[in-house]
């Protein structure tokens, strides 16, 4: 399910009446595009049955202009987006241009970026969950990747040479979206490639979500532009203290409420 907006290039566009379009031509929001998640059964890392609600999940990871929009309102001042969080200053990601994945930013700024923007928005956004990213990225049924159980060379961003599946290997980013290919079960793009996903668990202890401020670890899915197939796979788990930075981290978020 998409909201009325979709994610454009640029800033602002043709959007829909409501409070979340309000705060959107407000304050200059590149739209969102949501894809809705049906919930039910699912299958979970080796087998294992989970259940979630129907949720959402952007289609995209949060972009450079998307991300801008934080900084450009004041989120790094404003200490109200900051409650049990360490506030870092600002980092430039090395790719600056606007439609690519933004990068160098820890969890704490996810976390940080996604209150501030639940409050423009007037409904909740927020990181995902480990069940709900992989529920997104392995479909009902447990694919090793968002398109099926083998590895399909230029269907992701990643370093295909190295385990000898392709040979494609960009060394960076670039544009959302541009791997129609790679898209999961409902259509959300970009889930393997690109950046590592921060999600809101802790790493050891994955049924913690909450910001308490430790530097205790927390997951990172989907791999980068520098890895190879096997770390591709949706059910692979990686790990960084919450205040880690790369060029290889990003974000995408996802909403639990409903969206018309």
């Amino acid at each position: 399910m998409r909201s009325a907006a979709t994610l454009g290039s640029g800033i602002g566009g043709t959007q829909a009446d409501g409070p979340a379009a309000h705060a959107q031509r407000t304050i200059l929001l590149p739209a969102l595009d949501w894809v809705e998640i049906p919930g039910g059964d699912f299958i979970y890392q080796e087998g294992k049955k989970r259940n979630l609600p129907t949720f959402h999940m952007a289609r995209y990871p949060v972009t450079n202009v998307q991300y801008q929009t934080f900084i450009k309102a004041g989120g790094y001042r404003d200490e109200s987006w900051w409650e049990n969080l360490v506030r870092p200053e600002t980092q430039v990601p090395r790719w600056p241009q606007g439609n690519r994945p933004r990068t160098n930013v820890n969890w704490y700024e996810a976390v940080a970026f996604s209150r501030w923007l639940s409050a423009q928005l007037g409904y909740e956004v927020r990181l995902p969950t480990e069940e709900e990213w992989e529920r997104a990225a392995r479909g009902r049924v447990g694919r090793q990747y968002p398109w099926g159980d083998r590895y399909e060379s230029g269907s992701a961003n990643i370093d295909e040479k190295a385990a000898y599946s392709g040979q494609c290997y960009l060394k960076q980013t670039i544009a959302v979206g541009v791997y129609p290919h790679g898209a999961s079960a409902e259509g959300v793009l970009d889930l393997v490639g690109h950046v590592w996903e921060w999600c809101l668990n802790k790493y050891e202890q994955p049924e913690r979500i909450v910001a308490d401020g430790t530097e205790a670890n927390r997951v990172l899915r989907g791999a980068s532009w520098h890895s190879d197939s096997s770390l591709a796979r949706g059910s692979t788990r990686d790990r960084c203290p919450p205040g880690g930075r790369s060029v290889n981290f990003g974000f995408r978020l996802v909403s639990s409420a409903p969206i018309a």
